[in-house]
């Protein structure tokens, strides 16, 4: 009988005389001190880590102790504004608690479905009349009975510490459950509400509740701001415009039935239905994963202010705080080609010029023999290419569509409609993407016609799940393994398909020379590593790599030298491999410098930032825990704290008090991209507010909520996802001689 079992059975047998308290490390219980919700947040799983670090800081006592319950599954958070609920997976996720039951949760999706629920409320009408005109309409559910032993301690250094209570009833961990599984519509409908300082909500009465922000999550993490966010949702669900591909039987032709300008991806009704749904201009058809592991997305449009577009809630003003920068890796699986290595063991294959790096996401390139130089032959195409990207509302997706493949980047004039006369080859990257050729109206499974799955899996073309080859295959290469472009849904699944994971039962889906691509975290690096095993090197641990990095243009996003094998202290896993560290209990990762993301040279790279209430004298206030959870995520990231090395903190010399939530810091990162005018929200680069800009020192910020009515030090608006990178200094002396930031220029 297993610990869980045990405790279980015993929780059975002496229910009446088991107490709460008992099943926690402090002496008092959440039966004692109720349950409260200090961060209920939901977005990217690029800081999934650092705000459990955050949160352990604020929960544990003098003594170290902390409450942790963590699992890659049981969690889904249901967007209730549809007309018919969708449901999102929301795994991992972890709840961390202190010994008065304040709680800290964060509910992993990714960045545009985090904004999307953040932002989502309705207008709703309690059984006494009373009408909430902010009520939420997006929240999450737990079900304890899908946690199991080797779905938890998800989060690497922070063992579960209360796995025990899992499926105990009465237990802290129980009650906390009950908690955040009571729906916003069930609170509200006998009167019950939240505590104000929750929502940021400033005044007290109960009267007060029906204009207040009545709020399920008080904050959302994204990779990309919320304005692209609101543009990725609005060109998902927008009709068709990329170029269509057809075969004469002995070569590939572009043909004209879309503009190629791609500015919508045809999730709506009018690119047709996707087999077994019937979208409409605000509720797409949902996306599926192309590895048979049940992953989806869903597709609902929101708003950024004024009412929800469904439910005709009242948004609340936004702010979005920068956390810090994390560059997106490209990756290979070890294969046949990709995976060759020299004499010396060093692979051969470890960069990949950006001009090619887009042609190959963009279906221009199938073959390896494009990308090879060393053993190329002009008699062989090279073996097939096995292409894995997101889902296009993805904040890794956007950051990617938009830095390394939809860029300004290729030559010839960005604005020449590439089919305006004839089709062809592309004249500018500026109109092409990831969704080129995929267009949902012509393929299997976009136009109402299911497509044909052997074993889970689609076997030829298909738009939904995806598959897409060719008609004609120039590569090399055996039969059943093709130049194919697969969907993958969430970060786990992107890098482990990429690798070849799910290639069992795939046929004609088997991944050989996989690239893909993903926020660098060591979390979501560690599949790259055969191995399981605790080790500070996946040599170390037994295993070996399945996977590589590249570098960009010789570009290294982690390292000053191109695979860390020249570095001051060289990459301890070796050249191109992400360095390993499967944590168990303490925190000992290798520091990653991150050289080119200070000096901004790597190209893919994105902000992380959380999105919460923004401050309105007299109404409401940026939330204290979330601006202590953003404080000390800083904090835990940076050579003072933890040292996760996950991404380069925004912010250094954090200090604060958490009792008040007034937190300063001093700026840490001296480049950023630039902003534009985004789904009408006007730029703002952040650098307007601050008073000692002239000088430069940038020290003492604030960590405080802004809104796009006022200008506050280091609190930006507007679109950024593939703004061009430019140093602080150089925005600051634009400002100084035009009195204006300087906005607009692009990737």
């Amino acid at each position: 009988m297993n610990k869980r079992m045990l405790v279980m059975a015993l929780a059975l047998t002496a229910s009446l005389l088991i107490t709460a308290s008992a099943f926690g490390q402090f002496s008092t219980s959440c039966s004692t001190t109720g349950v409260n919700i200090q961060f209920n947040g939901v977005g990217s799983s690029a800081q999934a880590n650092a705000l459990a670090y955050a949160a352990r800081a604020l929960t544990q006592n003098g003594s170290g102790l902390y409450n942790l319950v963590s699992s890659s599954k049981g969690a889904v958070i249901t967007d209730g504004r549809p007309a018919t609920p969708v449901t999102d997976s929301a795994n991992p996720w972890w709840v961390l608690w202190d010994e008065n039951c304040n709680v800290y949760t964060y509910w992993t999706v990714d960045s545009g479905v985090g904004v999307k629920d953040f932002l989502a409320y309705q207008k709703f009408t309690n059984s006494s009349g009373k009408v909430y005109n902010s009520l939420a309409a997006a929240y999450g559910t737990i079900t304890e009975s899908s946690i199991t032993a080797s779905t938890e301690n998800q989060v690497p250094g922070l063992p579960d510490t209360q796995d025990s209570e899992v499926g105990v009833s009465g237990s802290d961990f129980d009650l906390i459950v009950q908690a955040l599984n009571v729906q916003p519509e069930t609170r509200v409908a006998t009167g019950n509400v939240q505590a104000p300082k929750y929502c940021g909500n400033l005044t007290t009465t109960s009267a007060a509740a029906l204009t207040q922000f009545q709020c399920y999550f008080n904050a959302g993490g994204t990779d990309i701001r919320p304005e692209d966010a609101l543009y990725a949702t609005t060109r998902a669900l927008t009709s068709y415009s990329g170029l269509d591909i057809a075969s004469n039987g002995t070569e590939n032709t572009e043909t004209k039935a879309g503009t190629g300008q791609l500015t919508g991806l045809g999730y709506n009704t009018a690119s047709g239905a996707v087999a077994g749904c019937t979208p409409s201009a605000t509720s797409g058809c949902t996306i599926l994963d192309s590895f048979n592991q049940g992953k989806k997305f869903n597709v609902v449009t929101f708003k950024l202010s004024g009412t929800d577009p469904l439910k005709t809630g009242t948004l609340p003003g936004y702010t979005t705080l920068s956390v810090g920068a994390d560059p997106v890796l490209v990756i290979v699986r070890n294969g046949s080609d990709f995976g060759s290595t020299d004499a010396n063991g060093n692979y051969i294959y470890n960069d990949i010029n950006k001009q090619v790096l887009a042609q190959v996401f963009s279906g221009w390139s199938h073959c390896t023999h494009d990308l090879l130089t060393t053993g190329a032959s002009f008699a062989s195409p090279g073996n097939p290419i096995q292409v894995v990207q997101r889902e296009p509302l993805s904040g890794t997706y956007n950051t990617f569509e938009f830095n390394a493949v939809r860029t300004l980047a290729g030559g010839a004039n960005p604005f020449v409609n590439i089919a305006a006369t004839a089709p062809g080859p592309p004249i500018s990257n500026a109109y092409d993407g990831q969704e080129q050729f995929l267009d949902p109206a012509t393929l299997p499974g976009g136009n109402g016609t299911a497509c044909t799955l052997t074993g889970g899996y689609p076997q030829s073309n298909c738009f939904d799940p995806l598959f897409f080859s060719n008609p004609v295959n120039e590569c090399a290469g055996t039969a059943g393994d093709l130049p194919v472009r697969l969907r993958a849904i969430g970060t786990g699944e992107e890098v482990k398909a990429t690798i070849g994971t799910y290639n069992t039962g795939a046929g004609n889906a088997a991944i050989d020379n996989g690239i893909g691509y993903a926020f660098w975290g060591y979390g979501n690096m560690d599949p790259l590593c055969s191995s399981s095993a605790a080790g500070s090197t996946c040599a170390a641990a037994g295993g070996a790599y399945l996977g590589h990095y590249l570098t960009v243009d010789a570009i290294d996003p982690l390292f000053t030298t191109e695979g860390g094998q020249f570095d001051p202290t060289a990459n301890p896993a070796g050249p191109f491999n992400p360095p390993y560290c499967y944590l168990k209990g303490t925190v000992s990762c290798f520091p990653i410098p991150f050289t080119h993301v200070y000096d901004g040279k790597y190209p893919i790279w994105s902000m992380l930032r959380i999105v919460t209430f923004a401050p309105k004298s007299g109404s409401i206030a940026t939330p204290v825990p979330v601006l202590n959870m953003i404080a000390n995520e800083e904090i835990a990231s940076g050579a003072t704290g933890d040292g996760l090395s996950d991404f380069v903190p925004f912010l250094k010399n954090v200090t604060g008090s958490a009792s008040t939530g007034v937190w300063t810091g001093d700026l840490n990162l001296f480049v950023f991209r630039e902003h534009y005018l985004q789904s009408t929200i006007k730029p703002a680069n952040g650098h307007t507010g601050c008073n000692n800009a002239t000088d430069q020192n940038f020290t003492g910020i604030s960590l405080e909520g802004g809104a796009t009515t006022s200008k506050t030090c280091l609190v930006d608006f507007g679109g950024d996802v593939g703004g061009s990178v430019i140093t602080v200094q150089k925005d600051v002396d634009f400002l100084n001689d035009f009195s204006t930031e300087e906005y607009g220029q692009h990737q």
